[in-house]
């Protein structure tokens, strides 16, 4: 006898409500750090020279979730959700373009529960959204979540590594946990949110002192995936009223290049960066949300799709399903 297939209901809850959640993707497993690896002296770096006209790429990731679910699977109950994400690039050359851009659409589940694409008609009864299935091993409410993440995430790096072989270097928006070697020129990962300390105390008293365009020497990350370089760098000033860490922000660089590439990096962007930083005046994650990061996000949230049509149209699936 046939099973009975998964029953979808929604969350009656709106899905604005826990959106604050943030799927800490830093990297959570332990890690050793030697901050000797560039200089034995721990004191802030000043490259010379200015920016440059050559091509760099800013890559980043919007996500929204569209509902939540609770999945009826026989006794249990399974969390999931269904969710839009946008992926795109800004390249400056002499000018700046927004390029790149790419939609998916993922319906999200955990406890290994795998559905079958979800179809959400819009309009006369045609096609107008499909999510695509997603199943997540744990059956917790962050679980979805953290898939939609993956999702945004793994596609980014696609993006950031297809770019690299096209521009100078690619700023990646967020650590470097889904680029791989496949890489053909440099990618940078740009962590504006500081989630995880990586310097002990000694050596974290130099981050607030840290001049506009002054970097930390570089320090390596022995992480249990593949090991990468890493440094802080202030891109701005904050307000007299902000904490001494605005405007400090860690980027990251793979190992294998070895030590002079990833310093050569790190030098490019300390003088690069900065000219990018946010104005508190426009974006209220200034000034770590760079310009063409801000302007980036606008365009992919525009590209996502109204919210409500999409929502009602999840409802209107629902609703015929639940009264057949």
């Amino acid at each position: 006898m046939r099973e009975k297939e998964p029953r979808i209901r929604l969350d009656p809850w709106a899905a604005e409500y826990e959106g604050a959640i943030q799927i800490g993707d830093e990297g959570q497993e332990p890690a050793r750090v030697d901050i000797r690896v560039e200089s034995s002296v721990w004191a802030a770096v000043h490259p010379t020279g200015v920016p440059s006209s050559r091509a760099i790429a800013f890559v980043d990731g919007v996500r929204r979730i569209e509902h939540r679910l609770l999945i009826e699977d026989g006794s249990r109950t399974v969390f999931g959700l269904l969710g839009s994400y946008g992926v795109g690039a800004t390249v400056i050359e002499e000018t700046a373009r927004v390029a790149h851009e790419a939609i998916g659409r993922v319906a999200v589940t955990g406890a290994g529960l795998r559905l079958a694409p979800f179809e959400a008609p819009i309009g006369d009864g045609e096609i107008g959204v499909v999510f695509d299935p997603v199943a997540e091993p744990e059956n917790t409410p962050a679980a979805p979540i953290e898939g939609l993440q993956k999702a945004m995430r793994a596609s980014e790096a696609g993006l950031a590594e297809r770019l690299a072989a096209e521009v100078t270097v690619v700023f990646l928006d967020g650590p470097l946990t889904y680029v791989t070697a496949a890489a053909r020129g440099p990618v940078v990962g740009f962590v504006k949110r500081l989630l995880r300390t990586y310097l002990d105390p000694a050596a974290s008293v130099l981050l607030p002192r840290l001049e506009v365009g002054e970097r930390t020497p570089l320090f390596l990350v022995e992480a249990a995936r593949e090991p990468r370089y890493s440094w802080y760098l202030r891109i701005g000033e904050g307000r007299p009223i902000d904490s001494a860490l605005t405007g400090i922000v860690r980027l990251e660089a793979p190992s294998g290049p070895g030590l002079d590439a990833a310093r050569d990096l790190a030098d490019l962007s300390a003088r690069e960066l900065p000219r990018f930083a946010s104005d508190s005046a426009r974006d209220p994650r200034a000034p770590q949300n760079l310009v063409p990061i801000g302007a980036l996000e606008a365009r992919l949230k525009h590209l996502l799709g109204d919210h409500a049509v999409i929502r009602r149209a999840i409802e209107t699936r629902l609703h015929e399903e639940a009264a057949a």
